[in-house]
Formats: C-alpha cells, structure tokens, sequence
C-alpha cells in the first residue's frame, strides 16, 4: 500500500501510520513491516502494534528521525510482502444463557433467533490484531455487520473469565476475571491467558486467526474437566 506516513511521534517515537481502519490486508502489511524492526534492534526499544500503526520506541540517544530516514531508505531497497494469516485456532464457546448474560438481548435487539445470533458469531474465522485492555485480552476483527452493538450504558463490576463479548464492531474473550462493559455471549472453557507460564502466557500472536465452535453446557463442562487434568489441547491449523 501507498497510503501508509512515518513520523516522529515525540522525542523517542517513531510511528508508522495506515489509513482508520480495521482491516486484515492492512493489518498483513502491518505486520511485514513490524518485522524491519529486528533490522534496527541496536536502536529499538519496545515495538508496540495497534490496528493501523507501528510504535518503535527507542533507547536513550537514538533519534526518531535519523531511524525515518533509515527506514525510508531500506523499504525503498526491499520489497515488504505483507505477511497472510500464519495459524487458525479453535475455540469452544458455549452460548448457553446460564453463561451468555447478554444473549437474549442482543437477540431481541438485532429482531433474530438465538439460534442465528450464534451461526452469525461462529461462522467467521476472526483475525487476531493485537493485545491490549487487559494482559491476554486479544482483539479480533471481522464480527459480521449485523451483530454490531455498542458497550453496555453501565458497564458490571465482575465479568468471568472466558467470557466472550460483543463491543461495537469488535468481539473478544476476557481473560480473567475483571469489570467490563461489553454485552456477553458466551463463554469458552479454556483459559486463554496463563500468567504462570513465563515462555508465553498467551499462546495466540497477531495475525492469526480464531474461529469459535459452538458447544452446548454438558461439553462445555466435559472441556473443564478436561483443562483441570491437563489433559485438553486446541485444535490448530498451521496455515504456511
């Protein structure tokens, strides 16, 4: 793409910008490009990612502006290959309204069955973007049109891990137990977030996608036990 600016972004930020807007060719791009960062890790600190942006924060004595015309002159040298969707999770969610608080609702809302509301939310493999609001929270793109909804007016004070939630265009799961405003519509059984394993609390990157598979409450409660005894692994698909 053209369309993307480099910028300093105060005295030890660089930033790379795209168009506003959510969207998985630009994220791909993204992604390419965030990977030039391992060519300047004598001057990069910390590489922070969002939907449409790049952050490179360096270290003390390096300049935004010197790194820009670096950066500038190596990706008119190479050609950057925006990087596809690497792996496909799946995840069990169970949209039962003991655990769906906001289901029937929301259904009522959009003028649809539960029963579509559901295929709606599983039928798309969502593209992981980036990590953020809480450790482990992951942000997916990709929630159809006509499940779009905005946060709830009063957001609760307890929300259960695993819930998965429904906020304007986006859907997500919460990874441990926390407030949030989101309208919950259901609820996965595997944690998603394990701050106990130092190597990688979380076992999903940016620009891989999930896919949500429907279970009713007896699997849902079969899978518990199985993740109590260690004994349940996701399916994955690698994709390269």
């Amino acid at each position: 793409m053209k369309s993307l600016k480099i910028r300093s972004f105060g005295p030890q930020t660089l930033l790379i910008e795209w168009p506003q807007l959510i969207n998985p060719d630009i994220h791909a791009e993204l992604l390419a490009y965030r990977k030039l960062s391992k060519l300047f890790a004598d001057q990069i600190a910390e590489t922070v990612i969002t939907y449409n942006a790049i952050a490179f924060h360096l270290k003390p004595g390096y300049s935004p502006n010197a790194l820009k015309a670096q950066l500038e002159e190596t990706i008119s040298l190479n050609e950057v290959t925006p990087l596809p969707p690497s792996m496909l999770w799946e995840l069990p969610v169970c949209y039962d309204t003991q655990l769906a608080m906001d289901l029937e609702e929301l259904a009522q809302e959009k003028q649809i069955s539960k029963q579509e509301l559901i295929k709606l939310h599983s039928e798309v493999d969502y593209h992981i973007y980036f990590c953020g609001f809480l450790p482990g929270f992951i942000y997916l793109g990709g929630l159809n049109k006509a499940l779009h909804s905005p946060r709830l007016a009063v957001p609760r004070t307890h929300v259960p891990a695993g819930s998965v939630g429904i906020a304007g265009s986006q859907t997500g799961i919460y990874p441990s137990h926390s407030p949030g405003g989101w309208k919950i519509i259901g609820r996965c059984p595997v944690p998603v977030f394990d701050p106990q394993n130092d190597d990688r609390p979380s076992p999903f990157y940016a620009g891989q996608l999930i896919r949500f598979v429907p279970v009713d409450l007896k699997e849902y409660h079969a899978i518990e036990q199985e993740v109590a005894k260690g004994s349940y692994e996701l399916l994955k698909t690698e994709l390269l």
